[in-house]
């Protein structure tokens, strides 16, 4: 790594075909052998170890920035505090999935699952929301104070992504009522939730559901980071901007 600007390059504007993150998974019937068990729970610490270092990053850029408010750092601060959000939600969903396969008792496994569906649902509705009222507040939205400042192609992958949302917030019920039940703590309904039959292959593919949405909004934050990264790069290089 280099703390030279000299030595920094530009940053590649991807063209993701974010529909692929959004296609329907379905329960095939499988169920993981100890083998495919032990190598999925590596696989997943080992992501979750990846992801956990951009969150101190994260926290420094707005600890940094804390006081400045002009467009610029209005717009980088937007930009960092929606990834932190994916980034600690994909956290915490791989985190809750872990335990879930992990869980050896038949009672742990199924707490396990009512907490995943929990963050599920609140995931994706903070995240793009369900209706008028929680889509104006979630993180989605704060995007679009700041996209004057992006050029076409960023306008056309967030209109693209922002359908391929839309028709996701409308494809099932995003397991309100599991997450009314575990929230509200009803004891009855609770119980009830409890005693339903865990299949555990589905409840991992109900929560890639979530997973891939997250991966796809990170992809497009990725490109608006590496925009803002370039416009500063071009500022230094016609000695607009001077190096710390």
């Amino acid at each position: 790594m280099t703390n030279r600007i000299e030595d920094i390059h530009y940053s590649p504007i991807r063209d993701y075909h974010y529909e692929q993150w959004f296609r329907e998974v379905h329960y095939n019937g499988e169920v993981l052998n100890d083998s495919e068990r032990r190598e999925f729970l590596k696989k997943v610490d080992e992501t979750i170890a990846q992801d956990l270092e951009g969150l101190p990053l994260s926290k420094k850029i707005l600890e940094d920035i804390k006081g400045k408010h002009d467009e610029f750092h209005e717009v980088q601060r937007t930009i960092v505090s929606v990834m932190q959000f994916v980034l600690i939600t994909m956290i915490d969903s791989k985190v809750l999935g872990k335990y879930f396969i992990m869980a050896n008792q038949d009672y742990d496994r199924r707490l396990m699952r009512g907490k995943l569906m929990v963050i599920l649902n609140e995931g994706f509705k903070k995240l793009y929301g369900f209706n008028e009222k929680t889509r104006k507040a979630s993180e989605w939205n704060k995007l679009v104070e700041i996209m004057e400042y992006f050029p076409k192609d960023i306008h056309q992958q967030y209109q693209h992504l922002s359908s391929l949302l839309e028709e996701q917030s409308k494809s099932s019920s995003w397991w309100k009522d599991e997450r009314n039940v575990e929230t509200h703590l009803d004891a009855e309904k609770l119980y009830a939730s409890r005693c339903e039959n865990v299949i555990e292959s589905k409840v991992m593919m109900d929560s890639i559901k979530l997973f891939n949405v997250l991966f796809a909004v990170d992809g497009f934050l990725t490109n608006m980071h590496a925009c803002v990264n370039n416009y500063l790069l071009d500022l230094y290089r016609q000695g607009l901007l001077k190096e710390e």
